[in-house]
């Protein structure tokens, strides 16, 4: 451990507390770098020996000040896109976050500061005229805590200031459940391309990325399953087929010999978007207007009305919690409706005769 001087600056060198060795630049708070002089230095060491002896030594305070914007791009690079598979979401999220924190270190932002963020959001139009929702800045925020969370592990710095920050309270969405007559009507309306994959989304539950990368060796045809190998949650699942599914893959082996079974050309690419396809078909047939992922919900609200049991549901549409699973399987109206319509009225109506019965009865003794 020591002191010395290299190219006009002064270094420390000292060990870790987990044996590493540590070289670093000294720095007085106001003074110039050029007029630091070896006391400086010496003070610097003593305080370094301080910390590690009283278990207060921080490697974070010992590095150079890193830029939010450089920690942005290396969090991009190094770990949102190899480890994520919602990326996409994470550069956006940055986008509006680079907008604020721009040019700032990461030791220099607070929980205050990302609190001003949040109220400036707020305040902000999209370019679509609206205002910035709660849903979008929340996962701003999310996004900010994974950042400095990756920034902590990476030793540089200590502290998280998104933690102290509250999220906004977001209602959840309303899921849109497709009646049958809907769905025949955009099926109708649908591209001879488009209308094999909207049988899988309502047959199967599949998420659209899970469809994309459906290939033929994860259908098994003979047994009459589908393997799904690559889930939202990392979690292979298998998805019985039936028989309206069975005849559609049935028409659609016929038309290609790819590796995928949705592909533009030959097959040997996965399909990337139908959006166009599909927003043509719901227009051209006058329903109400849905999402595609409203075919997952769909298929889950059959199920639970079809009195399948929720785990078995939870399994089929691949969620870890099972209260996922009861959100997605709301009954619709009607089926509530229906529900109650199976009491039975007969015994009801029974009850309330002998209960007139016997009123009438009691005030005829009182009499």
């Amino acid at each position: 451990m020591g002191a010395y001087k290299k190219n006009n600056r002064w270094y420390i060198d000292y060990y870790l507390p987990d044996g590493k060795r540590k070289r670093e630049v000294v720095t007085v708070e106001g003074v110039d770098p050029e007029r630091i002089n070896r006391q400086d230095a010496l003070n610097a060491l003593s305080i370094r020996k301080a910390e590690r002896a009283q278990g207060k030594f921080d490697i974070s305070k010992t590095n150079k000040p890193v830029l939010f914007d450089k920690f942005v791009k290396r969090y991009l690079e190094d770990y949102s896109k190899p480890n994520k598979k919602s990326w996409t979401r994470d550069i956006t999220s940055t986008n509006a976050l680079l907008k604020f924190f721009s040019g700032k270190n990461l030791s220099q932002i607070t929980s205050w500061q990302v609190e001003k963020y949040k109220a400036d959001r707020q305040r902000e139009i999209s370019r679509f005229g609206r205002e910035i929702s709660k849903s979008s800045i929340n996962r701003e925020l999310a996004c900010l805590k994974t950042i400095f969370n990756k920034a902590i592990d990476w030793d540089l710095v200590s502290v998280n200031p998104v933690t102290k920050v509250k999220l906004f309270p977001e209602k959840p969405n309303k899921l849109r459940v497709v009646s049958d007559q809907e769905f025949q009507n955009v099926y109708n309306n649908a591209s001879d391309f488009l209308k094999p994959i909207l049988v899988t989304g309502i047959n199967t539950g599949m998420r659209r990325g899970e469809i994309f990368n459906l290939k033929w060796e994860d259908v098994n045809m003979k047994e009459g399953y589908i393997l799904v190998r690559e889930s939202k949650n990392n979690d292979s699942r298998i998805i019985p087929i039936n028989k309206v599914l069975m005849e559609t893959l049935n028409s659609v082996t016929n038309n290609g010999s790819g590796e995928y079974i949705f592909s533009h050309n030959s097959g040997n690419d996965p399909v990337k978007t139908f959006k166009t396809a599909f927003n043509s078909a719901i227009r051209r047939s006058g329903a109400k207007k849905f999402r595609f992922h409203d075919l997952r919900h769909t298929f889950a609200s059959k199920l639970v009305m079809a009195g399948v049991d929720i785990v078995t549901v939870q399994e089929l549409m691949g969620h870890k919690s099972i209260n996922m699973t009861k959100r997605y399987s709301h009954p619709t109206p009607e089926h509530k409706r229906h529900a109650v319509e199976r009491l039975n009225a007969s015994a009801m109506d029974t009850y309330l005769d002998t209960k007139y019965i016997n009123n009438s009865a009691q005030e005829v003794v009182t009499v």
